[in-house]
């Protein structure tokens, strides 16, 4: 079972979700910048950008495989950071945090978060 952070926007009704799961993020550990533009992050984007260019820029001091290495720990990072970053983003945008569920998958989630704030459905 994995830990998922429900964040909902009650003005726009209770289709207006964000389901977070509290896990190691494989996306984002892979393909950050592309991650961080679909999640919405910017500040984590610009962080990206900064990092990366400074790594580019010290390596022929540093050595390319230290900051090949220096890298593979930013992205190593990032993916168990992942979910922290996006939240943050999320509440920046004025999200509330409602809480979080141990469930089997995201939509079960979803589903506990319901029942519990709207009832169950007969």
């Amino acid at each position: 079972m994995t830990l998922y952070s429900i964040y909902a926007k009650p003005d726009k009704g209770p289709d207006a979700l964000s389901v977070l799961p509290e896990r190691f993020i494989w996306s984002a550990f892979l393909f950050a910048p592309v991650w961080a533009l679909l999640a919405g992050t910017w500040a984590y984007l610009a962080l990206w950008i900064v990092i990366v260019t400074a790594l580019v820029w010290s390596a022929p001091l540093i050595g390319d495989g230290a900051a090949a290495a220096l890298y593979g720990v930013f992205a190593l990072w990032t993916g168990f950071a992942a979910s922290q970053i996006a939240a943050r983003a999320l509440e920046r945008r004025d999200w509330i945090a409602g809480g979080a569920f141990a469930a089997p998958d995201r939509a079960t989630a979803e589903r506990l978060w319901l029942e519990k704030t709207y009832g169950a459905r007969p």
